[in-house]
């Protein structure tokens, strides 16, 4: 007989938890968290601890520069249009939901969640520490108010009663001396009585919520090659204690966590390097009660909890050793992007790690150029002993003295110059880091032979396409291990959550939003845009195809090769491309004009017209007379027929009664001959 599934035990679980945290810990505390330590540290331009009293303590800047120059070529990619992604439809029935659910779900990303913001977190935090983590999830809410009534009816004092979402704190009630005038503006007549109430209102909604977490706040398990495929995952996430206490968790229970200012994740040395550019530390919380912070460890792991045999994927949240939360889930809510990822590995490479090395050298040549220019104002002296005023040495100013008692008592040493050589260093490292990062002046627009007269456009245009190869691969990495999956979570989560329909202002009008109606997120693909050439490039390349355009309306292509849709698109397109976000307030779409009036006639046609339908008024009435004499004659046969049709049933009538006088008279002979009577025959 098979043994009944057992659950697991919340001390067995909790134990389960703390060894995944530690692995996922001691994997993330290990080289990985020195790693984006030093390159939060080389970001920021902080010392290397190497430096020398007395000698030169520059830190060059170039992780910090490399990362702050590929930036905006990232955020232009992913948000000069309107659309950041878009929802393909599977057949000309799906082309209206696909277009919906696109600006609806661009909709919520930026401007429910300040898309713009957690694109910038992410991406810089991809540059610099290897990986970039966003968080997608439904969010309930809950929004608690207090509210006050005066001079309510007891109509209206029942219907506060009666609503879920109040609840009444203080009431009074009292009896009108006099007429009054409620918050209707109804008067109240007086002997009736009237309520007070303070009135607390808490109102629950929800909505999708996008957000970037910090990467030391994210665990993964170290087995781990993505984060679809992995076992364990977790946020180490800081609420306070009247957060939890809304979102339903059990006081008691919360007020006792401890706090976060103890927590090893508040201490974390990549936390710590992130604050250390304006502030020395971190400060403990000081905060007690409601507001205390917490560090919870919100879980996500595939376990056999049921003991059925089968690992099912559940949500674990964890304070402490207290277990808050345990259900089962079907998605992950979180989605990864690197910008050097390593095959079979879920972290890569950041960008700043291929330049710290350069940063090291280059601060290091930089300060003995420095060092030796130092020097070379300041020379070193070689003197005889006894025979100069060493004060007089020491005391450098213009048109100072130096006593002395022997000539050549005083003798400047010679200080090699290393200058020519050090910035020759310079500028190789300085092509190493172009090549590494694909940043150059080129795609900085700060190299001036690019404005000599031998320089073409082509060729300028081709350097430029080069040297933006790498970011665009970056970009192109990020949109399809990153941007896509939060795009498709917040299209699952407005499904699953939003279950009536809304009005939203979409594209400059109130559109109603119903989600129920969408298809299923498998027969849709979403698509992120990416192109291939740089802003002014595609500026130049619809501005040659409308110039094709033209042409080929002014050679009588219009409607046959061009249509109206055709050059609406192609402008559109080109005023994106510009940075403006609305096409439409350029140019109107002609599928939302109105039919177009036809042309107001000439006098020749007019007189035309008039004449075609005075002969079309005199062939109607010629028709008209035809009809009618039709109609005349028609009636004429009908009645020559009837008469007919009347005589002949006279004549037939009187054929019957003479066939029946006959009868009768033969009836009579008939009848006499049975008498024996002699037969009379004829009139008496």
């Amino acid at each position: 007989m098979a043994k009944k599934p057992k659950n697991m035990s919340n001390d067995e679980l909790a134990s389960h938890l703390s060894q995944e945290i530690e692995q996922a810990t001691g994997h993330m505390n290990s080289e990985l968290s020195s790693q984006r330590e030093d390159s939060m540290k080389y970001y920021l331009g902080e010392k290397f601890g190497n430096e020398i009293d007395g000698r030169s303590e520059i830190v060059t800047t170039d992780v910090r520069d490399t990362v702050e120059y590929i930036m905006p070529s990232l955020m232009r990619i992913f948000t000069t249009h309107n659309n950041i992604a878009e929802f393909e439809p599977q057949g000309p029935e799906d082309i209206e939901m696909a277009q919906q659910a696109t600006d609806y779900v661009n909709y919520v990303f930026n401007r429910q969640n300040n898309g713009f913001k957690v694109l910038y977190d992410a991406f810089k935090d991809a540059l610099i520490s290897k990986t970039g983590i966003i968080k997608h999830y439904w969010e309930e809410k809950t929004e608690i108010s207090t509210e006050n009534y005066t001079n309510l009816t007891e109509i209206e004092y029942q219907s506060i009663l009666a609503n879920d979402e109040l609840e009444v704190l203080q009431h009074t009630e009292r009896v009108a001396q006099e007429a009054m005038i409620d918050a209707n503006g109804i008067e109240i007549s007086p002997e009736v009585v009237i309520h007070d109430a303070k009135v607390k209102r808490t109102k629950t909604g929800g909505q999708v919520k996008v957000a970037s977490v910090p990467p030391e706040e994210f665990l993964i398990s170290r087995r781990a090659v993505d984060i679809h495929s992995a076992n364990f995952l977790c946020h180490r996430v800081k609420k306070s204690v009247s957060d939890l206490i809304l979102e339903g968790y059990d006081r008691d229970v919360v007020e006792n966590l401890p706090s976060y200012s103890s927590s090893d994740a508040e201490l974390n040395e990549e936390r710590l390097a992130r604050f250390s550019f304006d502030d020395d530390s971190v400060p403990p919380s000081e905060e007690e009660g409601a507001t205390k912070k917490v560090w919870l460890d919100e879980c996500y792991i595939r376990i056999d909890f049921d003991g059925d045999g089968i690992a099912e994927l559940r949500k674990i949240t964890k304070g402490g050793n207290e277990i808050l939360e345990n259900v089962e889930i079907d998605y992950i809510p979180f989605s990864a992007i690197c910008p050097l990822p390593i095959p079979h590995k879920f972290y890569g490479m950041s960008v700043a790690d291929t330049v710290k090395d350069i940063q090291l050298i280059k601060s290091t040549i930089v300060r003995n150029i420095l060092d030796n220019m130092y020097l070379t104002n300041n020379a070193r002296y070689a003197v005889l002993a006894g025979q100069v005023e060493l004060d007089d040495l020491l005391t450098s100013r213009p048109g100072g003295i130096v006593r002395m008692r022997s000539p050549n008592a005083v003798t400047a040493l010679p200080t090699p110059q290393i200058t020519g050589d050090a910035f020759n260093m310079v500028k190789y490292l300085d092509a190493v880091r172009e090549e590494r990062s694909g940043v150059s002046k080129m795609t900085q627009g700060l190299n001036p032979d690019v404005l000599t007269s031998h320089v073409t456009s082509g060729a300028i245009s081709a350097a430029t396409e080069s040297s933006m190869q790498r970011i665009e691969l970056i970009a192109r990495i990020f949109a399809e291990t990153g941007i896509k999956d939060v795009f498709s979570c917040i299209y699952q989560l407005v499904q699953r959550y939003e279950d009536r329909e809304k009005i939203v202002f979409l594209n400059n009008k109130f559109v109603p939003i119903d989600v129920s109606r969408w298809k299923d997120k498998l027969n849709c693909f979403i698509n992120v845009g990416i192109g291939s050439s740089s802003q002014q490039t595609k500026m130049q390349t619809m501005n040659g195809i409308m110039q094709i355009m033209q042409q080929i309306v002014q050679q009588g292509g219009m409607g046959s090769l061009v249509t109206g849709k055709n050059i609406y698109n192609a402008v559109s397109e080109f005023v994106t491309q510009s940075g403006y976000k609305n096409p439409d307030q350029f140019i109107s779409n002609p599928e939302m004009m109105p039919p177009p009036q036809p042309p107001e006639p000439t006098v020749e046609e007019k007189i035309a017209n008039q004449k075609a339908e005075i002969e079309l008024q005199k062939l109607g009435l010629q028709a008209k007379q035809i009809e009618i004499d039709t109609a005349i004659k028609a009636q004429e046969l009908k009645n020559k027929q009837d008469a007919a049709a009347i005589d002949l049933a006279l004549k037939q009538k009187e054929l019957q009664i003479k066939e029946s006088q006959l009868a009768l008279n033969q009836a009579e002979l008939a009848l006499e001959a049975t008498q024996n009577r002699p037969v009379k025959i004829g009139p008496e």
